[in-house]
């Protein structure tokens, strides 16, 4: 064991090497060169402003300046130390590896989408936690060229500060703290080189900032700041916050501020080479020798195939990101559908499959009265959702976009099931705030609403205020069999069903003999089910029903009950379309999945229950003479004790939505009470009593020492 090994902290980890003594930042006025090298080089598609930054953080500008120089040979052509990055449409010229401080113009990845499926829209009913990040390509505002950097609008530097706390905090607790690196920090410090990106923040008071923006290595960034503030990263984050954009959030960065933060580098620089003369290194100098710097390579500019500037770096940001790692880095599958749909809508956007006023809608920028104002549907996140699926499935342009989804998700075939389960988290995005949404986004991935008359068949969204009004207007057209009024009906009902838990993935329910949660007669795909409901007048009104109470949203109006085949109820003749009606001369509400599969197929529903109740039946029955008395009556407690409280469970869920009258009137449940006691006295008073021993030696097993 070296002398630096040891420490005056025993909770450090091992030393593995040792700090190095990092120089004090250069003035300002020094690194003019090495901007200039970098502003005269061919490849380079940064304003002044960002070559600021880019020069600004480097520990060793000398270095820096070098890998900027280009050379000239004549016929071979030029020659540059840039790394070229190969990526989709083009190239991203890059820096090689170099030192660079910390505390200099270094953001975490406020701009990335790892939890990007997890922030609320505009449109959502809940308000955002944190403002939604929309970033795209900086356009330099003299030539109308697309630049090596991106741009970041935002309401002022409290709302960047909030960004940056969500950033650290969001990658410190994804994938169960696996991404947390402080004790390989303390160990040996950063070995692998960050990849940042050149970033411009806009404030609406007018003001810009430029900062340089983790793209790849973002948990290496913030677990450099968890090693140097202890581990807390709360801590983390506002140190980062203090230290990168300034104490002040209620003032633009001047450049004394900026002076003012160079000095602090240098104080700690200087520390650190005083602690690494002592004889023993101290967990301080540990701490702030291997966060003080770090390496890291800087994307300076981005070409098109072509030669010309690169018209979407956010596209090819996602794109060079995703293909560092031979596993693409541990997003959720959500957030990374979510990534991936955005980059078609804004190719579909750019190439004019959609306009801008659908684009706005679709990435959640927009609430529901705006949504009217731009699109004249009406001013519900439902419609939010059916402008998703109009936008990828209707029409001619459902080529297009089908397209575009092969494309970006590398698919050679692009089927309904692959389409649904990538378009989820977006056309689902505007409910991020619902209870049950991870349930719904399963459902809606297992082909969702995407039958025979929606897929690539031609119809609209209709246009109109009301929803209540619209879906109306929608059911008749629906029942004359217009086709386009069908699809529309389809997907409105559909979605709302899906998110209501109407309609849930065939392997989330379990066939069974009784109506119950989570229960079905027999199991059905969303788009089977949706395609046996829309071809009756029975199911395009429970469609109807169930679209009006989602919209509703109020305990007093809840989706009805059909009848979709033609029969007799005791002794009257109904037909497809009739309501259910109950023996008070009420009509029955859908309650559970059970309802709508029963409705879709009462023919196979009948026969599924008479299988399972066949197969259920056995030596268990009552009927079965050869089990004693006492055998079939305990049976007969048992269940009637386990129906009971299922049934009391089940009414307690349905009362969150109707209120306690689902358990009837008062008489009826204090006589249930009444009787339940009655049960639980007669089982303590002649039922077995269960014996306690109790074992007073404790010492008698004790081992020996």
């Amino acid at each position: 064991m070296t002398v630096f090994d040891r420490v005056e902290n025993d909770n450090l980890p091992p030393l593995a090497r040792r700090p190095e003594p990092t120089p004090d930042p250069v003035p300002v006025t020094q690194l003019r060169p090495t901007r200039k090298a970098l502003l005269q080089h061919p490849w380079n598609r940064l304003d002044e402003e960002a070559a600021n930054a880019v020069t600004a953080g480097a520990v060793n500008p000398s270095v820096l300046q070098m890998l900027l120089q280009v050379q000239d040979h004549g016929e071979a052509g030029v020659v540059s130390l840039l790394m070229p990055k190969p990526v989709v449409g083009g190239t991203l010229d890059v820096i090689p590896p170099h030192q660079r401080y910390l505390d200099v113009d270094v953001l975490p990845d406020i701009v990335n989408q790892r939890w990007g499926h997890k922030v609320r829209t505009a449109m959502d009913v809940e308000p955002a936690k944190t403002p939604a990040v929309t970033y795209e390509t900086l356009v330099d505002g003299a030539t109308q060229q697309p630049l090596g950097a991106f741009v970041l609008r935002l309401k002022d530097r409290k709302a960047l500060s909030v960004l940056v706390a969500e950033s650290m905090r969001q990658t410190y607790e994804a994938e169960g703290g696996k991404n947390d690196y402080t004790e390989s920090v303390l160990q040996q410090g950063v070995k692998e080189p960050l990849t940042l990106f050149v970033l411009r923040v806009v404030y609406d008071e007018g003001t810009e900032e430029t900062y340089l923006v983790s793209g790849d290595g973002n948990s290496r960034l913030m677990s450099m700041w968890l090693a140097r503030t202890g581990g807390d990263i709360e801590a983390a984050a506002k140190a980062c916050v203090a230290a990168v954009i300034g104490p002040d959030l209620h003032k633009a960065r001047r450049p004394a501020d900026q002076r003012s933060a160079r000095g602090k580098v240098s104080e700690r620089a200087a520390r650190v080479r005083r602690g690494l003369a002592e004889v023993t290194l101290t967990e301080a100098t540990r701490r702030e020798g291997h966060t003080l710097t770090f390496p890291a390579t800087v994307v300076v500019g981005a070409r098109a195939e072509n030669g010309s500037p690169l018209p979407d770096l956010v596209a090819a940001r996602d794109d060079l990101v995703a293909n560092l790692h031979v596993h693409v880095t541990p997003w959720a599958d959500n957030a990374q559908d979510t990534q991936a749909m955005q980059r078609v809508y804004r190719q579909a956007n750019r190439t004019g499959l959609i306009d801008e006023d659908v684009y706005r809608v679709l990435m959640g920028a927009v609430g529901p009265e705006e949504m009217h104002d731009l699109l004249k549907v009406p001013p519900h996140r439902l419609w939010s959702a059916a402008l998703h699926q109009h936008t990828v499935l209707a029409g001619a342009r459902a080529q297009a976009m089908n397209q575009l989804i092969k494309q970006e998700f590398g698919m050679g075939k692009a089927d309904r099931m692959r389409i649904s389960e990538h378009m989820a988290p977006m056309a689902l995005s505007d409910y991020r705030s619902l209870e049950r949404i991870d349930p719904a986004l399963r459902a809606f991935g297992n082909g969702g609403t995407i039958t025979d008359t929606v897929w690539k068949k031609p119809w609209q969204l209709t246009k109109g205020h009301n929803p209540q009004d619209l879906l109306d207007v929608l059911l008749e057209r629906a029942l004359e069999r217009d086709e386009a009024a069908v699809a529309e009906l389809t997907v409105l009902g559909g979605t709302a069903a899906i998110l209501d838990g109407y309609i849930t993935r065939d392997r989330g329910s379990k066939e069974s003999t009784t109506r119950d949660p989570r229960s079905a007669p027999f199991r059905a795909t969303p788009v089977k089910l949706l395609t046996l409901l829309a071809s009756k007048a029975g199911g395009l009104r429970m469609l109807h029903s169930i679209a009006q109470a989602h919209v509703a949203a109020h305990p007093g109006v809840l989706p009805k009950q059909f009848h979709t085949v033609e029969h007799e109820v005791d002794g009257t003749l109904v037909r497809d379309g009739d309501p259910v009606i109950d023996r008070a001369g009420a009509q029955v509400t859908i309650d559970y999945e059970w309802d709508l599969v029963y409705a879709a197929d009462p023919v196979e529903a009948e026969a599924a229950i008479a299988r399972n109740r066949k197969s259920s039946d056995g030596a268990s029955s009552e009927d079965d003479d050869s089990i004693s008395e006492d055998v079939r009556q305990r049976r007969r407690l048992e269940r009637g004790v386990t129906g009971a409280r299922k049934a009391a469970t089940t009414l307690a869920k349905l009362s969150k939505a109707r209120g306690p009258v689902v358990f009837g009137s008062p008489e009826g449940v204090q006589m249930l009470r009444d009787q339940s006691r009655a049960v639980d006295e007669i089982l303590l008073t002649y039922g077995p009593k269960r014996s306690e021993v109790l074992d007073l030696d404790d010492d008698g097993d004790e081992d020996e020492a």
